[in-house]
Protein backbone atom coordinates (compact mmCIF):
# COMPACT_ATOMS: atom_id res chain seq x y z
CA UNK A 1 0.00 0.00 0.00
CA UNK A 2 1.60 3.67 -1.05
CA UNK A 3 0.90 6.49 1.71
CA UNK A 4 2.14 9.17 2.31
CA UNK A 5 2.63 11.75 5.50
CA UNK A 6 -0.06 13.91 4.02
CA UNK A 7 -2.26 10.80 3.72
CA UNK A 8 -1.77 9.91 7.02
CA UNK A 9 -2.25 12.91 8.63
CA UNK A 10 -5.94 13.44 6.77
CA UNK A 11 -7.09 10.17 6.38
CA UNK A 12 -5.66 8.43 9.98
CA UNK A 13 -7.83 8.94 13.55
CA UNK A 14 -5.21 11.03 16.11
CA UNK A 15 -5.11 7.76 17.85
CA UNK A 16 -3.04 6.16 15.23
CA UNK A 17 -0.50 8.95 14.46
CA UNK A 18 1.71 8.71 18.08
CA UNK A 19 2.09 4.82 16.18
CA UNK A 20 3.26 6.18 13.18
CA UNK A 21 7.21 6.05 13.71
CA UNK A 22 6.92 1.97 14.27
CA UNK A 23 4.93 1.32 11.31
CA UNK A 24 6.96 1.07 7.62
CA UNK A 25 5.62 2.99 4.75
CA UNK A 26 5.84 1.16 1.43
CA UNK A 27 6.81 3.13 -0.88
CA UNK A 28 6.66 2.55 -4.93
CA UNK A 29 9.85 1.44 -5.54
CA UNK A 30 10.89 0.63 -2.10
CA UNK A 31 12.12 -2.98 -1.52
CA UNK A 32 13.62 -3.02 2.25
CA UNK A 33 10.76 -4.21 4.73
CA UNK A 34 8.20 -5.13 1.62
CA UNK A 35 6.69 -8.32 1.23
CA UNK A 36 8.52 -10.44 -1.06
CA UNK A 37 4.33 -11.03 -2.86
CA UNK A 38 4.37 -7.08 -3.41
CA UNK A 39 8.14 -6.79 -5.04
CA UNK A 40 6.98 -9.51 -7.13
CA UNK A 41 3.43 -7.71 -8.07
CA UNK A 42 5.53 -4.60 -8.85
CA UNK A 43 7.99 -6.85 -11.39
CA UNK A 44 10.96 -6.22 -9.04
CA UNK A 45 11.88 -9.51 -9.06
CA UNK A 46 13.13 -11.96 -12.24
CA UNK A 47 13.02 -15.93 -12.11
CA UNK A 48 11.26 -15.57 -8.86
CA UNK A 49 14.02 -13.76 -7.12
CA UNK A 50 14.08 -10.28 -5.89
CA UNK A 51 16.69 -8.20 -8.17
CA UNK A 52 18.46 -6.59 -4.76
CA UNK A 53 19.09 -10.04 -3.23
CA UNK A 54 20.64 -11.37 -6.77
CA UNK A 55 22.60 -8.36 -7.24
CA UNK A 56 24.60 -8.08 -3.28
CA UNK A 57 24.56 -12.13 -3.53
CA UNK A 58 26.29 -11.95 -6.64
CA UNK A 59 28.53 -9.41 -6.05
CA UNK A 60 29.42 -10.33 -2.34
CA UNK A 61 30.08 -14.27 -4.48
CA UNK A 62 32.32 -12.33 -6.87
CA UNK A 63 34.26 -10.58 -4.32
CA UNK A 64 34.22 -11.72 -1.26
CA UNK A 65 33.45 -15.45 -0.58
CA UNK A 66 37.19 -15.95 0.95
CA UNK A 67 36.36 -12.71 3.11
CA UNK A 68 37.01 -13.04 6.66
CA UNK A 69 34.94 -11.47 8.84
CA UNK A 70 32.01 -12.08 6.54
CA UNK A 71 28.23 -11.68 7.56
CA UNK A 72 30.03 -11.32 11.25
CA UNK A 73 31.77 -8.16 10.97
CA UNK A 74 29.53 -5.35 9.87
CA UNK A 75 30.10 -3.08 7.22
CA UNK A 76 29.73 0.72 7.52
CA UNK A 77 26.33 1.48 8.79
CA UNK A 78 26.40 4.99 7.14
CA UNK A 79 27.27 3.16 3.42
CA UNK A 80 24.74 0.86 3.49
CA UNK A 81 22.19 3.19 4.39
CA UNK A 82 23.44 5.09 1.40
CA UNK A 83 22.86 1.21 -0.58
CA UNK A 84 20.14 0.95 0.83
CA UNK A 85 18.35 4.34 -0.30
CA UNK A 86 19.45 3.97 -3.26
CA UNK A 87 18.02 0.49 -3.51
CA UNK A 88 14.51 1.65 -2.53
CA UNK A 89 14.76 4.86 -5.23
CA UNK A 90 14.99 2.28 -7.76
CA UNK A 91 18.36 2.28 -8.23
CA UNK A 92 20.81 -0.52 -8.59
CA UNK A 93 24.15 1.32 -7.11
CA UNK A 94 27.91 -0.43 -8.15
CA UNK A 95 29.55 -1.35 -5.22
CA UNK A 96 33.23 -1.12 -4.91
CA UNK A 97 35.69 -4.33 -4.06
CA UNK A 98 36.31 -3.02 -0.58
CA UNK A 99 32.87 -2.80 0.01
CA UNK A 100 32.38 -6.63 1.08
CA UNK A 101 31.34 -6.36 4.67
CA UNK A 102 28.78 -3.88 4.10
CA UNK A 103 27.43 -5.44 1.33
CA UNK A 104 27.16 -8.76 3.55
CA UNK A 105 25.25 -6.71 6.33
CA UNK A 106 23.16 -5.01 3.68
CA UNK A 107 21.64 -8.56 2.90
CA UNK A 108 21.24 -9.62 6.40
CA UNK A 109 19.38 -6.06 6.82
CA UNK A 110 16.92 -6.96 3.34
CA UNK A 111 16.19 -10.27 5.78
CA UNK A 112 16.16 -9.02 8.76
CA UNK A 113 13.19 -5.90 7.25
CA UNK A 114 11.45 -9.06 5.58
CA UNK A 115 7.90 -8.32 6.91
CA UNK A 116 6.94 -11.84 8.75
CA UNK A 117 10.33 -13.20 8.17
CA UNK A 118 11.52 -15.86 5.59
CA UNK A 119 9.52 -18.70 7.10
CA UNK A 120 5.85 -16.52 8.32
CA UNK A 121 3.75 -18.20 10.61
CA UNK A 122 2.06 -20.37 10.58
CA UNK A 123 5.02 -22.20 8.63
CA UNK A 124 7.47 -21.56 11.70
CA UNK A 125 4.40 -23.24 14.32
CA UNK A 126 4.08 -26.12 12.01
CA UNK A 127 7.91 -26.73 12.37
CA UNK A 128 8.07 -27.33 15.92
CA UNK A 129 5.05 -29.46 16.27
CA UNK A 130 6.28 -31.77 14.13
CA UNK A 131 8.81 -34.90 13.32
CA UNK A 132 11.39 -32.54 11.83
CA UNK A 133 12.16 -34.34 8.40
CA UNK A 134 8.49 -34.54 7.74
CA UNK A 135 7.90 -30.93 9.35
CA UNK A 136 10.52 -29.67 6.70
CA UNK A 137 9.09 -31.11 3.96
CA UNK A 138 5.47 -29.87 4.39
CA UNK A 139 6.44 -26.65 5.48
CA UNK A 140 8.85 -26.20 2.21
CA UNK A 141 5.64 -27.52 0.23
CA UNK A 142 3.37 -25.20 1.66
CA UNK A 143 5.45 -22.02 1.62
CA UNK A 144 4.29 -19.51 -0.49
CA UNK A 145 6.22 -19.79 -4.22
CA UNK A 146 8.25 -16.19 -3.51
CA UNK A 147 8.93 -17.43 -0.02
CA UNK A 148 10.56 -20.78 -1.39
CA UNK A 149 12.18 -19.46 -4.39
CA UNK A 150 14.01 -16.90 -2.23
CA UNK A 151 14.64 -19.68 0.40
CA UNK A 152 16.79 -22.02 -2.23
CA UNK A 153 18.61 -19.14 -3.56
CA UNK A 154 19.53 -17.86 -0.18
CA UNK A 155 20.76 -21.91 1.04
CA UNK A 156 22.51 -22.74 -2.47
CA UNK A 157 24.60 -19.02 -1.73
CA UNK A 158 25.45 -19.46 1.63
CA UNK A 159 26.38 -23.73 1.20
CA UNK A 160 28.98 -21.70 -1.19
CA UNK A 161 29.88 -19.23 1.56
CA UNK A 162 30.66 -22.62 4.20
CA UNK A 163 32.71 -24.16 1.09
CA UNK A 164 34.73 -21.31 1.32
CA UNK A 165 34.85 -21.54 5.45
CA UNK A 166 38.59 -22.77 5.62
CA UNK A 167 39.04 -18.73 5.16
CA UNK A 168 36.29 -16.52 5.87
CA UNK A 169 35.37 -18.61 9.23
CA UNK A 170 31.97 -18.85 8.18
CA UNK A 171 31.09 -22.64 9.04
CA UNK A 172 27.80 -23.40 8.40
CA UNK A 173 26.81 -23.49 12.28
CA UNK A 174 28.37 -20.11 11.84
CA UNK A 175 26.14 -19.18 9.47
CA UNK A 176 23.11 -20.83 11.33
CA UNK A 177 23.83 -18.02 14.20
CA UNK A 178 23.99 -15.23 11.67
CA UNK A 179 21.07 -15.87 9.35
CA UNK A 180 18.56 -17.84 11.59
CA UNK A 181 16.70 -14.84 13.30
CA UNK A 182 16.69 -13.37 9.71
CA UNK A 183 15.44 -16.06 8.37
CA UNK A 184 12.72 -16.99 11.19
CA UNK A 185 11.88 -13.42 12.64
Amino acid sequence: MCCTIKFLLVNLPDFFLWNFCLVQVETPRAVFGVPLVSLRKRGQMRQGLPLVLTHIVEFVEKHGLSKSGLFRVGGSVKRWKELRKSFDEGGFPEFDSWDILTSASLLKVFFGELPGGLIPEPHRTQLLKEELNQAVRTVLNSLPEEHFNVLCYLMFFLSRVAAESHLNLMTSKNLSIVFGPNIFQ
